[in-house]
């Protein structure tokens, strides 16, 4: 079991991170935790194996989470990273979701009273939103075949299929992007922020409370997220 993933540990990093968030459920402080977590070390992990050919050991001593007041912020790596071949990337990503994540999520999933796939398809978003800003079109040597590494990942003892976890589906607003990412399980993101009289609640595009919504509202929500960015 790795390190992060002892309470002991683990903690005092949200109970700091929780204080940016007074009076908000533990669960989606939580589960924002996760997110801020794997936006840190997934991509460091992808572009370590598919661009340097080398990996990261999440359970060895040469790795720190550098944060401030329990915020994600960076990796600590040793200076020299194991080398890793290309068949064995296969036996890492395993090794990433069910020696790291999965003990780091229990804890977590314990600690914020939610279940654990919240969090797994948090990963799932993350994996997908890297992949979509590191190489789109899956052309570059490995990333294809790591993508669909995925597909057939099972955790919680194989009763939860990952990719079942979030799958692209029309977009209601095809003149920015055809697609959208439609996850099965909210985040709880929308509970950081605090309600507003008359206005809808802060939901991610890939929301299932969003594609809920008349299409009417959808588009005019989109519209509006994507204008602000």
């Amino acid at each position: 079991m790795n390190r992060l993933a002892d309470p002991v540990l683990l903690q005092p990093l949200l109970d700091r991170f929780a204080l940016l968030y007074p009076g908000v459920n533990r669960a989606a402080v939580v589960s924002q935790w996760s997110m801020n977590y794997m936006v840190i070390i997934l991509p460091a992990a992808l572009a370590c194996v598919l661009t340097r050919q080398c990996a990261i050991d999440f359970r060895g001593e040469g790795v720190v989470l550098l944060h401030d007041n329990g915020q994600p912020l960076a990796l600590g790596l040793d200076a020299q990273l194991p080398a890793l071949a290309a068949q064995d990337r296969a036996a890492y990503w395993s090794r990433l979701i069910h020696e790291h994540l999965a003990p780091l999520f229990a804890t977590l999933a314990a600690f914020g009273g939610l279940a654990t796939k919240i969090l797994w398809g948090n990963l799932v978003a993350i994996w997908d939103g890297i992949f979509a800003r590191m190489d789109a079109d899956l052309s570059r040597d490995g990333f294809a075949e790591a993508h669909r590494w995925l597909e057939q990942a099972m955790v919680n003892d194989g009763r939860l299929k990952l990719r079942g976890l979030q799958r692209m589906v029309k977009s209601p607003v095809p003149q920015i992007s055809p697609q959208l990412p439609l996850r099965r399980h909210c985040c709880l993101h929308y509970q950081l922020h605090e309600p507003v009289e008359g206005e809808p609640p802060v939901l991610c595009e890939s929301c299932p409370k969003l594609h809920r919504l008349p299409v009417a509202e959808q588009i005019s929500y989109l519209l509006a997220i994507y204008q602000d960015h």
